[in-house]
């Protein structure tokens, strides 16, 4: 069923004039160009209509509110229970279907290496040893890299676009993005975002939307745990330094 929105109301209306007028005016009137308007009506129509089918379900304000509800049960979890652990962002071969985070309850010197899937639990168990278990959580990142028509390959300009598509295209919360890649180091480079990232012990933790998102899409790409290094944001650019855990990715 049609989304009842202005470009379906507007589409439909459009129709249903263009078809009375193209009727009207091939068997009644016999006028040429009131043909061509007609014909001119239902075109623009099947335009709008299209347009109409690509208008989300949940407006961005509903959609909003539920992010923001979802990011605020984690971090009170997160807080209440004292982590303070940089989150290791799995790739869907390591969580059993969805890219998702794992933020150790245990801080350690070095970020764990995850080499096997983890169980599909809010705490799960990552490792042989008896620290090794971790809230395993859904992010921003978790339903967005969804969005993606198919895995990106494991290259800088792959990834790159991926990107673009996935923060230009489909969400549209920047104007420009920019990867390099280095050893098995990621600088990404967002210009213009219209997404705040907050600074708060949570964000610490996960990083903020726009970082969950790239490094789930990274943790896609490059098919390995991906946890993030730095973020900054300054004079309208946006920049996620990411690391990749295993050999070089260049």
């Amino acid at each position: 069923m049609l989304k009842k929105n202005s470009y379906i109301s507007a589409g439909l209306s459009l129709l249903i004039t263009g078809i009375l007028v193209s009727l009207v005016s091939i068997f009644i009137l016999y006028l040429t160009w009131l043909t061509a308007t007609g014909i001119a009506m239902l075109i623009l129509s099947f335009i709008l209509l299209s347009l109409g089918r690509t208008i989300p379900t949940l407006s961005p304000e509903a959609s909003a509110i539920l992010l923001k509800t979802g990011i605020d049960n984690i971090a009170s979890i997160v807080e209440e229970l004292g982590i303070s652990s940089k989150a290791i962002y799995l790739p869907s071969s390591l969580t059993g279907g969805k890219p998702q985070a794992l933020i150790p309850l245990h801080s350690n010197p070095s970020l764990p290496s995850i080499t096997r899937a983890v169980t599909q639990r809010l705490i799960a168990r990552y490792g042989d040893n008896p620290n090794d278990i971790g809230l395993l959580v859904s992010t921003a990142g978790t339903t967005v890299v969804t969005m993606l028509e198919s895995r990106p390959g494991p290259t800088a300009d792959e990834f790159e676009s991926a990107l673009t598509s996935l923060l230009l295209g489909t969400l549209g919360v920047a104007d420009k993005v920019r990867v390099n890649a280095d050893g098995n180091h990621i600088k990404v480079m967002i210009y213009k975002p219209r997404i705040e990232s907050n600074t708060t012990w949570f964000h610490q933790c996960l990083g903020g939307p726009l970082a969950s998102i790239v490094t789930s899409v990274a943790a896609e790409a490059w098919n390995r745990p991906v946890t993030i290094k730095q973020e900054e944001h300054s004079r309208g650019k946006y920049s996620v330094d990411l690391e990749v855990q295993g050999e070089d990715i260049q």
